[in-house]
C-alpha cells in the first residue's frame, strides 16, 4: 500500500507552488512553515495561508501590514480585500474545505485572488486599501 501524505502536507505543498509568485514576482521571502500553513514576508506585508483542520475545515489567507519598524499591525482577510477592491464577491474566495479536492481547489482560488490584488497592495495606496477594511 502506498503512503498518502496528510491533508496538511498536501495543502502546504500546493500552497508553495500556487503562492510562489509572491517570491518570484513580488519580492517576498519564504515561505516559512507555521503550525497551520505558510508565511511569506516582505518589507511591507506578511501573507499567511492557513489550513484550519477542525470540525469545518477551512482555507484562509491573511494579509498583514508591516510597519517601518518591523511591527505587524492587524491583518485583513483576503476575501474582504477582494470585495473592497471591487474584484468580485466574497464567494470568489471561498474558505470551506470539507474534502481534499476542495482544500486544494481553495488554494488555487486564494492564490488567484491574491495575484489579482498584489499590484494594488504593492502600490502606494495599498496601505489605504487595508485601512479601509478596518473601517467596514
Amino acid at each position: 500500500m502506498g503512503h498518502q501524505e496528510s491533508l496538511s502536507d498536501a495543502f502546504r505543498a500546493e500552497a508553495r507552488v500556487e503562492f510562489a509568485f509572491l517570491v518570484e514576482d513580488a519580492g517576498f521571502s519564504g515561505p516559512e512553515q507555521t503550525d497551520v500553513g505558510l508565511l511569506f514576508h516582505s518589507s511591507d506585508l506578511d501573507v499567511e495561508v492557513w489550513f484550519l483542520d477542525r470540525h469545518e475545515p477551512t482555507v484562509a489567507t491573511l494579509v498583514t501590514p508591516v510597519a517601518p519598524d518591523g511591527a505587524r499591525t492587524r491583518g485583513v482577510w483576503l476575501d474582504e480585500l477582494y470585495v473592497l477592491s471591487g474584484y468580485g464577491p466574497a464567494q470568489d474566495v471561498p474558505d470551506s474545505a470539507p474534502t481534499r479536492r476542495a482544500t486544494l481547489k481553495r488554494v488555487h482560488q486564494h492564490a488567484a485572488a491574491l495575484r489579482r490584488l498584489m499590484p494594488q497592495l504593492l502600490a502606494a495606496d495599498g496601505a489605504q486599501l487595508i485601512a479601509r477594511c478596518y473601517q467596514d
